[in-house]
């Protein structure tokens, strides 16, 4: 379905029994829930490798965990020997600096790329993560647009760049957040602060309660707007469709659709609407006729002149 509705790259996690067993549910191997957001064999990566291979797609497998145990780092480095040679995967997508560092000393025959885990914000980490190897990076979601182009504009050269295109925002910048998913995601809670006249910073319940109701906004919009789908069946959520037109000028490699633990119906709905906008895109369409085709398909007004809703801010 994803390589007939036009992906030219896929990406995938992949569930090792072994870690389960050795580190139970409470470490995911690559940041997503072993059961509903990765595949389940190495059987299931060849048969990918081998449609996508013959459509042209490359594919990626991700080991995207903020960290791993020291223990852990060989086993996984064995099988992504594993997954060089039988099933001819095109990359790996890592975040770690201890596995990176390790994946480049095997100098396997594969492109690295760097998680926006890894949290690259500027062009003296560019070219640091491109002495250890890396020859993608995908930029976090919480960048600005001009430092978007500064970093892209600089290092285009030496450097492939891939940014988020659709479905599910962080409050926090998740390459600085230590938290588990395995534990829920922290930053989508509904805390219920408490009010203690006299401690701390001096500030009125009442503003603390509308500082508190615009952080309960804001997190809506940034968990897919309360997962919700628009009467077209196009889901709702973050994105940075408006600004293809300035990714593709500035030299931006490829666009993420975020969500590989969602449903058929979500995948297939994002990449249509993603891939629409490409198509617009490559028609060397201005950036205003971009802007416009995106918040048409989009058909939300409401949401977009919020801004709640947008990756990629100057505010």
């Amino acid at each position: 379905m994803l390589l007939h509705f036009g992906a030219d790259e896929l990406y995938a996690g992949i569930g090792l029994p072994e870690w389960d067993s050795a580190y139970g549910g409470g470490l995911w191997i690559n940041r997503r829930d072993p059961a509903a957001g990765n595949l389940f064999s190495f059987q299931d990566v060849l048969k990918i490798t081998k449609l996508a291979h013959e459509k042209e797609a490359a594919v990626y497998i991700t080991f995207n965990s903020p960290f791993y145990p020291h223990d852990s780092v060989g086993p996984i480095l064995r099988f992504c020997e594993k997954l060089v040679a039988l099933a001819e995967i095109d990359g790996l997508i890592v975040s770690d600096l201890n596995f990176l560092i390790a994946l480049g000393k095997e100098k396997l025959p594969v492109k690295i790329h760097l998680s926006s885990l890894g949290a690259c914000t500027n062009s003296e980490s560019v070219e640091y993560y491109g002495f250890l190897g890396v020859k993608r990076i995908i930029l976090p979601r919480h960048l600005n647009l001009s430092e978007i182009e500064s970093i892209v504009k600089k290092n285009r050269l030496n450097m492939e760049f891939e940014v988020f295109a659709v479905n599910d925002g962080c409050y926090f910048e998740e390459g600085f957040c230590q938290t588990s998913h395995a534990l829920g995601p922290f930053c989508m809670t509904d805390w219920t602060p408490e009010f203690f006249p006299g401690s701390g910073k001096k500030i009125g319940k009442e503003a603390l309660m509308k500082d508190m109701e615009r952080f309960r906004e804001f997190l809506w919009y940034q968990n897919n707007c309360g997962c919700s789908f628009q009467s077209e069946g196009l889901p709702n959520g973050p994105c940075s469709l408006c600004r293809f037109g300035q990714f593709r000028d500035w030299g931006v490699s490829a666009v993420k659709i975020v969500g590989r633990e969602a449903s058929f119906y979500r995948k297939m709905r994002s990449l249509q609407l993603v891939a629409e906008v490409m198509t617009e895109v490559r028609r060397n369409s201005t950036w205003d006729a971009v802007e416009a085709l995106a918040k048409k398909l989009r058909n939300t007004p409401q949401y977009c002149e919020k801004g709640y809703m947008c990756y990629f801010r100057e505010t």
